[in-house]
């Protein structure tokens, strides 16, 4: 929602004072005590509902998660890609990735898989900038991601003019194109 002018608010002074006698009322307070309570519960039970995290603007979380769905096919064919070419070297299954891979507590519970050696670490953060340049980010998060994608692969001259005058995936069809 757009923001409004300095000293104006969206609603009337009446309806602050209708708002304060709602308030009054303790049916009214206890009725949104109960809404208030069974939201947190919700909230705890299922955070992921209540987080708009990788989800832009104007768009619907369903349609996003869709996109980012896409995004990491995609850069897990690019990692994929890498590796038959050689800039990337060959790690061990995921597997065996999972079962040498600490993980990292975040703050709402779930364990984050870190790599690690080297090698791995630089294909999660290749796969994540990959997911970046390809997912439904903004342009200055997509030029970052290639950016970095550009300064670990190399990418020639004619891929900068590439994605100059085309897209974002005009460069990165031209990595995958790229022989040995």
């Amino acid at each position: 929602m757009a923001r409004l002018p300095r000293g104006k608010t969206k609603h009337a002074a009446s309806h602050s004072a209708a708002m304060k006698a709602k308030w009054q009322d303790p049916d009214y307070r206890a009725k949104m005590a109960e809404r208030d309570s069974k939201r947190e519960t919700l909230r705890k039970a299922d955070p992921e509902r209540f987080t708009r995290t990788g989800i832009p603007n104007g768009m619907r979380k369903d349609e996003a998660q869709r996109l980012w769905a896409i995004a990491e096919a995609q850069a897990d064919k690019s990692i994929q890609t890498l590796k038959a070419v050689g800039l990337l070297p060959e790690t061990a299954a995921s597997a065996s990735q999972s079962a040498n891979a600490s993980t990292l507590e975040s703050g709402n519970h779930s364990a984050i898989p870190v790599p690690d050696t080297d090698d791995r670490m630089a294909e999660a953060a290749l796969r994540e900038a990959f997911k970046l340049a390809l997912g439904p980010t903004g342009t200055r998060a997509k030029v970052a991601a290639l950016a970095i994608i550009m300064k670990y692969t190399r990418l020639p001259p004619m891929a900068v003019r590439q994605l100059a005058t085309g897209t974002a995936e005009g460069v990165l069809d031209e990595l995958a194109n790229r022989g040995p």
